[in-house]
C-alpha cells in the first residue's frame, strides 16, 4: 500500500522448533546479536526471547526477536535494504532456524492490514493436514525458483512430536467403555481433574484429583501409558486394549481461516507483485490439487488489490461527476469531453516518470493521479471558459482559443513551476521518511510536464473543431 521507507532500524524474528530450551534460544540469539554488531552501520542490538509473564507479548519460548538500531542516514554507508541483505547472507549458516526480516513500522502495518507478519503469503486450504503439508512443500519449491521471491518460510517443515491416542470403537463396544471415559482417565493421569475449589483469603484455589499409578509409573513412557487402567462395565481394562497410543510428528500449530484448515507460506517479494501472481497462477494450475483443496494469496497483497480497485472507482466516479458539472456549466456535451482529454496526457508523463524512477503503483501514486486530474481539468476549464467568453464578444473560434492559450500561458507555467519546486525535495528523497511521499511527488512532477502541453496545445486544437459559439446580443 505504501512504499518501504528507511526507518533506521531492523526487526528480525527468529524461530526454532517447539521444545527448544530457553538457554539454547538465548545462545542462538547471542550469536545473532554478535554477528549484527560486526556491521559498522549497526549501533545497538536488543534481544528478546519468548514473552515475559504478565506482558502484552504472547510469543512462545521458541521465538526470539532482534531489534537492530542503525546509525543516522547521514553517517551510514548502506541503505536498510543492503544491510538486510548482508544479515541474510550471514544468518544463512544457521540451519533449522526460521528468520523473518522487517522494519518495525512496516511489520505493524502488515499485521494490522492483513494479520500476516509479511507483505505476501500463499495459503493452501483443505480438510486433511497431511495433504496440505505435502502440497505446501511443492508450493515452496515453486516459490524458491522464482527470481522475485526470497526468504520463503514454511513452518510445516518443522513438526513437533505429539502423543496421539486413537480409540478403537469396536473395542469400546466390547468392553462397555465410552470415549469420554477414556479421555477423562487420560486427563486424570496426565494433568489431574478439578474436583472442587477452596477459597482462602479471597484467593480461589482449585483442588485437583489424579490417578495414583504407583511409584514405578513413568509419565514419559508409552508402555506405561498403555497400562493406565480404564473403568469398564466388567471392571478395569488397560488403555492399550481400547485405544492405540503412539508418538507422531505433527505441525507445531493448527490454524483455520474462515472455518477452513489452512497452511500459509510467507515470503519477501521484490519487483512487480502482479507479475509474480500471474506466474504463480500458471505454475499452481499444474499442481493437481484434489477436490476440496484450493490455493489463495494472503497478506497485504489482497488489501492492495482491493484498494487499487477502490481508487480506480474513485477516479472514474470523479471524472464522471466533473464531466456532468461541466456539462451544466458549458451547456454542451462536447466541450467537457475536450477538457477531460487533458487527463490522459498527464498520465503519460506520470507513467514515464515512475518508470524512470523505478517506482511501482501504490496508494501514494493513486493520490498523485487524483491530484493531476484536478490540476489538468482546472487549467483546461479556465482556458475554455476564457475562449468562450472571447467568442461571445465576437472573436472567431480559432482566434479566441489562441488568445486563451496565450493569456493562460504564464499562469499555467507559474503554477507548474511552483509545484515542481515544492515537490522536488520529496522526489529526490532528501530526508528520512520522505520516501513515503516520493511516489506522489514523482507522479505529479512527471504528469505536470505533459499536462501543461496537453492544456496549452491539445485542448485548443481539439476545441477548434467544435462549433463556434454565437455572440450574445
Amino acid at each position: 500500500l505504501l512504499p518501504p521507507i528507511d526507518e533506521g532500524s531492523i526487526m528480525i524474528e527468529y524461530r526454532m522448533p517447539h521444545g527448544t530450551s530457553l538457554p539454547e534460544m538465548d545462545r542462538i540469539g547471542r550469536s545473532l546479536e554478535s554477528i549484527a554488531l560486526r556491521n559498522p552501520d549497526v549501533t545497538t542490538v536488543y534481544l528478546r526471547v519468548g514473552g515475559p509473564r504478565g506482558s502484552l507479548v504472547v510469543d512462545p519460548m521458541n521465538r526470539g526477536e532482534l531489534m537492530i538500531k542503525l546509525a543516522p542516514l547521514s553517517r551510514r554507508r548502506h541503505r536498510v535494504g543492503q544491510i538486510m541483505g548482508w544479515l541474510r547472507r550471514r544468518y544463512s549458516d544457521f540451519q533449522g532456524v526460521i528468520f523473518l526480516y522487517h522494519q518495525p513500522t512496516q511489520e505493524n502495518m502488515d499485521e494490522s492490514f492483513s494479520g500476516l507478519p509479511a507483505f505476501f503469503g500463499v495459503t493452501l486450504f483443505g480438510p486433511k493436514l497431511p495433504v496440505l503439508t505435502r502440497f505446501a512443500a511443492k508450493v515452496q519449491g515453486i516459490l524458491q525458483k522464482d527470481p522475485a521471491v526470497s526468504g520463503v518460510v514454511n513452518e510445516t517443515l518443522y513438526p513437533v512430536p505429539a502423543l496421539v491416542v486413537r480409540v478403537n470403537n469396536a473395542a469400546l463396544g466390547q468392553y462397555g467403555v465410552t470415549a469420554s471415559e477414556v479421555l477423562d482417565t487420560i486427563r486424570a493421569a496426565r494433568l489431574g481433574v478439578q474436583a472442587t475449589q477452596v477459597i482462602r483469603q479471597r484467593e480461589i484455589i482449585p483442588v485437583l484429583v489424579d490417578l495414583d499409578l504407583g511409584k514405578g509409573y513413568d509419565p514419559h513412557s508409552i508402555a506405561a501409558l498403555r497400562q493406565i487402567p480404564v473403568r469398564s462395565a466388567s471392571g478395569w481394562v488397560p488403555l492399550g486394549k481400547v485405544a492405540t497410543v503412539k508418538i507422531e510428528q505433527t505441525p507445531a500449530a493448527l490454524t483455520r481461516l474462515n472455518g477452513q484448515r489452512e497452511v500459509t507460506l510467507i515470503t519477501d517479494v521484490t519487483g512487480s507483485i502482479g507479475g509474480l501472481v500471474s506466474r504463480l497462477n500458471r505454475k499452481f494450475a499444474g499442481l493437481g490439487l484434489p477436490e476440496g483443496y484450493s490455493i489463495g494469496y494472503s497478506g497485504q497483497y489482497k488489501v492492495m488489490v482491493k484498494t487499487g480497485w477502490e481508487l480506480g472507482y474513485a477516479v472514474v466516479t470523479a471524472l464522471i461527476l466533473i464531466y456532468l458539472i461541466m456539462v451544466l456549466q458549458f451547456h454542451s456535451w462536447l466541450e467537457p469531453l475536450v477538457i477531460i482529454l487533458a487527463v490522459p496526457f498527464s498520465l503519460v508523463g506520470a507513467a514515464a516518470a515512475l518508470a524512470l524512477a523505478g517506482l511501482g503503483p501504490d496508494v501514494s501514486v493513486g493520490m498523485g493521479i487524483l491530484t493531476l486530474a484536478g490540476i489538468s481539468v482546472n487549467n483546461a476549464i479556465v482556458l475554455m471558459e476564457y475562449a468562450n467568453r472571447e467568442g461571445r464578444r465576437g472573436l472567431a473560434r480559432r482566434e479566441a482559443l489562441l488568445s486563451g492559450a496565450s493569456v493562460r500561458l504564464r499562469p499555467i507555467l507559474m503554477t507548474a513551476m511552483t509545484t515542481i519546486l515544492a515537490l522536488a525535495p520529496a522526489a529526490v528523497v532528501l530526508g528520512t521518511g520522505s520516501k513515503v511521499f516520493q511516489p506522489f511527488a514523482v507522479t505529479v512532477l512527471g504528469g505536470l510536464v505533459t499536462a501543461t502541453v496537453g492544456t496549452l496545445v491539445v485542448v485548443p486544437v481539439l476545441g477548434s473543431y467544435l462549433a463556434p459559439r454565437k455572440p450574445q446580443s
